[in-house]
């Protein structure tokens, strides 16, 4: 059950490494979630894992953030990091 909850907890944030407002939403994003107690992934959309999940959830925009394999958001990412997650824990 622990890691259940832990898995719950962590985000992965998709970015572009060319591309400097992906970079900057990132490190606005890992600042966010860190004080939100949640665990950061950043993957580069260059690499294959970054690549597979672009295919498997049909990723369009970057940066992407993706909690528990659910795409949340992508592009632009919203001046109010909070209404990203909405109800989601």
């Amino acid at each position: 059950m622990e890691r259940e909850i832990e898995e719950k907890k962590e985000l992965i944030i998709l970015v572009s490494p060319i591309c400097k407002e992906s970079l900057e939403a990132s490190i606005k994003l890992r600042g966010w979630a860190r004080e939100r107690g949640y665990s950061i992934r950043e993957i580069s959309a260059l690499e294959d894992e970054g690549l597979s999940i672009i295919i498997d959830l049909n990723i369009k925009r970057l940066p992407a953030l993706i909690l528990n394999g659910k795409l949340i958001s992508q592009g632009k990412i919203p001046e109010d990091l909070d209404s990203l997650l909405g109800d989601l824990p």
